[in-house]
């Protein structure tokens, strides 16, 4: 069967005018797969050069597929749980698939860029389940004006491709939101390697590794209830109008899993993971709820860990340096924008530290989505900043006694309005003494 692409109409005059402005450029493909071989891509967006060098003078084969790869993987942090890079589009006089060095290159882009989400798994970059590994690549030659789309299959031992029927549609399809808040409060054991100082990274990876693995055994009621993960979502609309779905998330507890086969481990202390995260995804009538429950835990997921890389680059490394018996980190909070599509209000997202005001999110949204937004544009209310209240140091009562080293998410129960949320992540470290 031959795949399907619908894409919104008012991206094809993007393509066209950016084709005016440089010879050659490469982007990106947003939208949510379909294991019905039914693709809907949302939006595009061009690469920007990762040097110096005006791109209008660079030729394919000169763009650097490690900053290509980088780019989709920062891209994916903005994404809504359910949307994926898809693939790529490459605007060139000649047609890349007229020209088997050019294609060559494509493939070699696509095969770096499932490399680095097969390394950063947690931000759900891939998604196999749906597209079977493959991506799609959309050409236009700007000589011809001509366009055309073909699939790679990015796990077959010859990267082989298929032809793929690609239609431009105005109101390609109708999205509707669901919204829904996820709130963990759990300790882990600290990890250390060979007496290094602890790695922040990935202790908090860990977390979030931890927390999908509940997330997977957790379920999702719809409406106030189970519903049959078969059923389409289109089956309830008629009878739900304009009103917003109700999503509720259940996981399960780690103070409820059998210990009875656990052993005692000795660690030098345990992080306190608590806090609230807003999940907000869209969904079209052909999808069915299993689809929306997954989308929803790849959603805070995903979050989740754009949060920790984010915080992380943030962190400046000094060598050799002493850490403090006590750190406090905070994890960005999560606010949202729409993204312009003429049939749909989906909304993407950006992250914003303690000290950052709205304005500071729109030049990365303009470098990373190429899109002009405005801070009214802005929907920075549903995660908010909480008052941080740092817990007491246990007192050390004698030699050897090891002082409770945690991670904690510190929440102001009473900044919660309505609809509001905050999202606000700390690790508290407490080291040995002796």
């Amino acid at each position: 069967m031959v795949r399907s692409v619908v894409c919104e109409s008012h991206l094809e005059d993007y393509v066209r005018c950016l084709s005016k402005t440089r010879a050659t450029s490469v982007g990106l493909l947003i939208g949510q797969p379909s294991s019905t071989n039914k693709d809907y891509v949302i939006h595009l967006n061009k690469i920007k050069d990762g040097d110096d060098t005006n791109q209008e003078t660079k030729g394919l084969l000169d763009i650097d597929n490690q900053h290509v790869s980088q780019h989709a993987l920062i891209e994916t942090r903005a994404l809504p749980g359910g949307f994926y890079v898809l693939g790529i589009f490459v605007i060139n006089p000649k047609s890349v698939f007229e020209d088997p060095t050019l294609m060559n290159k494509v493939k070699t882009m696509l095969v770096d860029m499932r490399h680095t989400f097969n390394s950063n798994s947690l931000l759900h970059g891939n998604c196999d389940e749906l597209d079977g590994g493959e991506k799609l690549v959309l050409s236009y030659s700007s000589s011809s004006n001509v366009f055309g789309c073909k699939t790679v299959a990015l796990k077959s031992e010859h990267l082989s491709t298929k032809p793929c029927d690609w239609k431009f549609q105005a109101q390609a399809m109708s999205w509707h939101s669901m919204s829904t808040f996820f709130e963990t409060n759990d300790t882990y054991a600290l990890e250390q390697k060979n007496g290094e100082p602890y790695d922040t990274e990935a202790n908090l990876s860990g977390c979030v590794e931890i927390l999908k693995q509940q997330l997977a055994k957790g379920i999702v009621y719809f409406e106030g209830g189970p519903v049959d993960g078969a059923q389409l979502i289109e089956s309830v609309l008629k009878h739900k109008k304009d009103e917003p779905f109700l999503v509720h998330l259940y996981a399960p507890s780690q103070s409820n899993v059998d210990i009875s086969d656990k052993a005692i481990q000795t660690f030098d202390g345990t992080m306190k993971f608590d806090g609230i995260i807003s999940c907000n995804i869209f969904v079209h009538p052909k999808n069915t709820f299993a689809e929306a429950e997954a989308f929803i835990k790849a959603d805070i997921i995903r979050s989740l860990m754009s949060r920790v890389q984010i915080h992380c680059d943030s962190l400046v490394q000094v060598e050799g340096a002493i850490q403090d018996s006590i750190m406090l980190n905070e994890l960005p909070r999560r606010i949202y924008f729409r993204i312009g599509a003429k049939s749909n209000q989906i909304c993407f997202c950006e992250y914003l530290f303690r000290e950052e005001m709205k304005e500071a999110a729109i030049p990365q949204i303009q470098a990373t989505l190429d899109l002009s937004v405005t801070p009214k544009e802005l929907i920075a209310t549903v995660e908010v900043i909480a008052e941080i209240k740092e817990e007491e140091q246990q007192d050390s009562n004698g030699a050897g006694e090891k002082i409770e080293e945690r991670l904690s998410v510190l929440l102001d129960q009473r900044a919660i309005l309505a609809s509001i949320v905050v999202l606000i992540v700390g690790i508290l470290v407490f080291l040995l003494t002796k």
